[in-house]
């Protein structure tokens, strides 16, 4: 007697005129979230604060100083500096534990080759870099911007911005994958429309 059948999830093959590809690193491409939560609880436990879920789901995609200080009200600027340090070397430390999210990795492979991809992620460049090559997909894209290469993260639109710049693309002309209402805030705010939440796939 066989077993259940697995559903195999799969994303839509984008239009015509899409000319390429932008995806978010976190949550999207590459299952971090869960590292980042653990690797957060520990550095902010030292100061007293348990991160809870609600907390977590509320301010686990702010930029590095509101998050900081959502759970560290009295956050100077060299701390907030400390504590970023210290989360990226400890996630950097720990992407042995990553895993790909496969329905959109699957995605991308099968679109490799036929127009540009890019990850514009709101994460640091070693750590984004770091999860990439961790579950070996590195090559996969043309180009990969990051926190470091922009003024604001997101919600910004500064990522997705620079990719239109640098792939010579109007908004109308790529498509967007995310997984959280910061990077789609961010991809509107840079006028792109095309954006597949990876959530509902």
């Amino acid at each position: 007697m066989s077993g259940p059948v697995a559903h195999v999830r799969s994303l839509p093959d984008p239009p015509d005129t899409a000319r390429a590809l932008l995806f978010d690193c976190d949550g999207t491409l590459v299952d971090t979230m869960g590292l980042h939560r653990r690797v957060w609880s520990d550095l902010l436990g030292v100061h007293g604060f348990v991160v809870s879920d609600p907390w977590w789901e509320r301010h686990a995609n702010d930029p590095m100083e509101p998050f900081v200080r959502a759970a560290v009200p009295d956050a100077d600027g060299a701390l907030i500096e400390r504590l970023r340090v210290a989360g990226n070397d400890g996630f950097v430390a720990r992407l042995g534990e990553l895993e790909a999210v496969d329905h959109v990795v699957d995605h991308a492979r099968r679109m490799h080759g036929t127009r540009p991809l890019v990850v514009v992620s709101g994460g640091f460049r070693e750590p984004v870099v770091g999860s990439l090559r961790a579950v070996g997909i590195v090559d996969l894209f043309d180009d990969v911007i990051t926190a470091d290469d922009v003024a604001e993260g997101k919600p910004a639109p500064d990522g997705y911005l620079l990719a239109l710049s640098r792939l010579g693309l109007q908004p109308a002309e790529v498509v967007v994958y995310e997984d959280s209402d910061v990077g789609f805030a961010s991809a509107l705010a840079a006028g792109i429309t095309e954006i597949v939440d990876i959530r509902q796939a």
